[in-house]
């Protein structure tokens, strides 16, 4: 692995290390305005939270098996299996834990950020396989960055939600 290969992974995974923590003052915010959590905002903090914490770790593996002397042409197959598996599971995990708590159509957003998803972890499973070119740093920190934006978009999304003020009965 090149050292920019690892400057950006340990980058990304600082931003995202840096994104569980803010994700988390504004939960603890919506504690000091006086509102309690209902089982959407439960999902939503798991989503950052769990989310960050796994770009995070998924962003500093490469490195750990460049430590331990694991040759590049393992690295990236290995490091984008694991990946796509743990992203997978997140995909059907947030849509089972979305359909339970919010019933009914979803928003034609969470259509879309679901599509371009599944077409990122496709794309890891590719890298995994080294098609349609060698396996690579390149599809991994892409799509580990996808992931962490999207994170990002869905706070922004749902900010409101957690600041908002329940009306007084």
């Amino acid at each position: 692995m090149t050292s920019a290969d690892s400057d950006y992974l340990i980058r990304l995974a600082s931003l995202s290390l840096s994104f569980v923590g803010f994700s988390s003052v504004v939960v603890t915010l919506r504690g000091a305005l006086g509102g309690a959590l209902s089982e959407r905002h439960v999902r939503l903090v798991r989503l950052y939270i769990e989310g960050g914490f796994l770009v995070t770790a998924l962003a500093l593996a490469p490195t750990m098996l460049d430590l331990l002397g694991v040759t590049p042409a393992v690295t990236w197959p290995l490091s984008s299996a694991i990946a796509a598996l743990i992203f997978t599971f997140v995909l059907v995990t947030q849509f089972r834990r979305r359909r339970a708590i919010e019933p009914g159509p979803f928003p034609l957003w969470v259509i879309v950020v679901y599509g371009i998803s599944v077409v990122a972890v496709l794309r890891l499973w590719l890298n995994v396989v080294g098609w349609p070119q060698p396996s690579g740093v390149g599809a991994y920190a892409v799509v580990l960055t996808w992931a962490l934006g999207l994170f990002g978009f869905i706070f922004v999304r749902t900010i409101e939600l957690f600041l908002h003020r329940a009306p007084q009965a």
